[in-house]
């Protein structure tokens, strides 16, 4: 059967990630898009965020800042974009099955958006094999409902845990949200560390050591984690946030854990002139690097 039969809601990309036309049959990570942000309650955009990140990563330098590592020649394939429909739910269905599909064949899935909502249905699908989630960003996302909608990018995650309330959950940078969220947080025993607490190394380290110990982790980045000053194109720009060799350390660190599954969201190519689809490129080969010897 065809690959592109076999994953029969993917599109193949103008171009792919980092420039690599790999195989599937030999292909360790197989990457996708999800180009959605129907939900987006500020700055729409973030649909274009796959597309963005494939042109700039296809046109940077693509070797490791932390350890020698080309991700040019990591096994990779890229499978494209998830098919476009106006339903969440029909979209969140096929992550599930991608993401499922891509598992069972021995692939690590690699996700790049679009809203944050897509990480709920990657992380669920992940979970056979994952006990773990590590959230880089500004916000909890999960409120009970937002806009009147009770599945989106706000809430994605409490959507998640009611799912999945055994899941480890770990937020880093984290700083605009609502007391309400904080007091979920607290109450589930989520373990969160605020942008302005990320700067003591060794806390921060010590907690996601004792976090992580012994769990396969799914990790999950969105780009507003960063300080608009590093990733203005984002849908809810919150300021003093981290710098990108902030958060590449903590990914280095995450990554001597085993990590089943990753995504960089929320890239909103609308909102910069390409600074922030420059540095989810960074990260996402960070990540590659960072899971190579696991």
């Amino acid at each position: 059967m065809d690959v592109r039969d076999e994953l029969d809601f993917l599109l193949r990309p103008r171009e792919t990630f980092l420039g690599v036309e790999g195989d599937f049959s030999e292909a360790r990570y197989l990457f996708y898009g999800f180009p959605y942000d129907l939900t987006s309650s500020f700055r729409p955009g973030s649909r274009y965020g796959p597309e963005a990140v494939r042109r700039f990563s296809a046109n940077i330098e693509v070797n490791s800042y932390v350890k020698r590592f080309d991700a040019a020649s990591a096994k990779l394939f890229d499978g494209g974009d998830i098919a476009f429909s106006y339903s969440l739910s029909t979209m969140l269905k096929r992550v599930f099955r991608l993401v499922r599909q891509s598992l069972k064949k021995g692939k690590t899935p690699v996700m790049v958006g679009g809203e944050h909502t897509g990480t709920l249905a990657a992380y669920l699908a992940s979970s056979t094999k994952a006990s773990a989630i590590v959230v880089f960003d500004a916000h909890f996302d999960l409120r009970d409902e937002y806009g009147g909608l009770r599945v989106n990018h706000a809430t994605y995650l409490r959507r998640l845990l009611e799912r999945k309330p055994e899941t480890k959950v770990v937020v880093v940078g984290v700083r605009g949200y609502d007391y309400e969220e904080e007091r979920f947080a607290k109450d589930r025993n989520i373990i969160y560390i605020k942008a302005t607490e990320v700067g003591d190394v060794s806390r921060t380290r010590r907690l996601l050591n004792e976090s992580l110990k012994n769990r396969s982790v799914y990790v999950s980045v969105d780009v507003d984690v960063l300080d608009p000053s590093h990733a203005p194109g984002v849908g809810n720009p919150e300021p003093c946030g981290l710098s990108v060799d902030q958060v590449i350390e903590l990914i280095h660190h995450v990554g001597m854990s085993s990590i089943v599954g990753f995504d960089v969201m929320e890239v909103n190519p609308v909102y910069d002139n390409g600074l922030t689809a420059a540095a989810a490129s960074r990260i996402l080969v960070e990540l590659l690097a960072s899971t190579a010897e696991s």
